[in-house]
């Protein structure tokens, strides 16, 4: 019986050895499945799906906010249709010498007047005194006579020289700066010595019958738009361009300098109907201009938009984007990312 027990141990012993083998393989297995799945990447649900064979995304309210997103509903706008221009940023070194000069010759003028009727006084006492048989010798009242008619003389002169001055200046300058100069304290021609504004000179080289808008759009050197205000027509043509000219104001703006080129859209043409969509509401791909709005609530479709009107606001849009539209203002950027990975997604499987 000894020898049949024995066998019956090993027997035990090696079934035992064998379930351990068995279980210790397949919890390996289970255990190295389950890291795998925890390894491997969570796919986000996709935001994107084809409507009516339109590229949609959507975007609840709590994603809109977990992503920046914020809508704005655009209200009407009227814009005449615009011509780009040339304009330069004038030197104000003239304007300053010329300011100058005009108060040098009041204080000329007013000394000149000082000197004749202190002068003159003295001329008409000495006369008096003179017809008076006081003690006052013809030669005293010819001397102060001769003093008063040339400090008579110096005033005349200094008047004939302001009076030249003051034609000169609308001749260059336009009747409006003229009159900045001739006042005595002139709040715009103060910001322009002050250079919190400065003089632009806008010169219509595509039409010499283009009339002066009250307003124009600029474009400045880091791509931002001003309104600039109309001064006067210029009196003189453009030596440069022998086109008609036009003076506006512009308010001090970084890189913005005296000698600077820049491009001005001028109002010019029809009034039209649009909106006008902020700059941070548009987004770039492939050298076009895109909007995203909002077409149904949580639903954004992108949509191509003009960039050919810019005002200070933002591009007036006539075209593709009613008035009344939800536009994505602010996280446009996102949206065009996540219309776009999902592009990107099949082609990395």
């Amino acid at each position: 019986m000894k020898p049949i027990l024995r066998i019956l141990v090993v027997c035990v012993v090696v079934l035992g050895i064998a379930g351990g083998l068995i279980w210790g393989f397949r919890s390996g297995r289970s255990e190295q499945a389950a890291e795998q799945e925890r390894d491997a990447p969570v796919e986000a649900p996709s935001r994107v799906a084809a409507e009516g064979g339109k590229t949609v995304l959507s975007f609840d309210e709590q994603a809109q906010r977990a992503n920046g997103i914020v809508v704005t509903t655009l209200a009407a706008d009227r814009r005449s249709a615009e011509t780009q221009v040339t304009g330069v940023v004038l030197q104000l070194q003239p304007l300053l010498d010329l300011k100058a000069s005009y108060n040098a010759a009041l204080m000329d003028i007013a000394k000149a007047r000082a000197a004749a009727n202190a002068s003159q006084a003295e001329y008409r006492r000495l006369s008096q005194l003179n017809q008076g048989g006081q003690n006052v010798s013809e030669k005293s009242v010819e001397t102060a006579r001769a003093a008063s008619e040339g400090d008579a003389a110096v005033l005349q002169n200094a008047e004939q020289s302001l009076a030249v001055l003051k034609s000169s200046i609308p001749l260059h300058w336009g009747a409006v700066i003229a009159g900045w100069l001739q006042q005595g304290s002139s709040s715009p021609l103060d910001a322009l010595l002050a250079q919190r504004a400065y003089l632009l000179q806008v010169t219509a080289t595509n039409g010499a019958g283009l009339t002066a808008p009250v307003q124009a759009t600029v474009q400045l050197a880091d791509g931002a738009h001003v309104t600039a205000h109309l001064i006067s027509t210029l009196p003189q043509l453009d030596p440069r361009l022998q086109a008609p000219s036009f003076l506006y104001s512009v308010a001090a703006h970084p890189g913005l300098s005296p000698g600077i080129n820049l491009s001005v859209f001028l109002p010019s043409g029809p009034v039209r109907r649009g909106v006008i969509a902020p700059y941070s509401a548009v987004v770039w791909w492939q050298g076009r201009a895109f909007c995203y709005v909002e077409e149904q609530a949580g639903k954004f479709t992108r949509k191509e938009v003009s960039t050919v009107d810019p005002t200070p606001a933002g591009w007036f849009v006539s075209e593709g984007i009613p008035t009344g539209a939800r536009v994505v203002t602010a996280g446009a950027q996102t949206l065009l990312s996540e219309e776009f990975r999902s592009q990107i997604q099949p082609d990395q499987d």
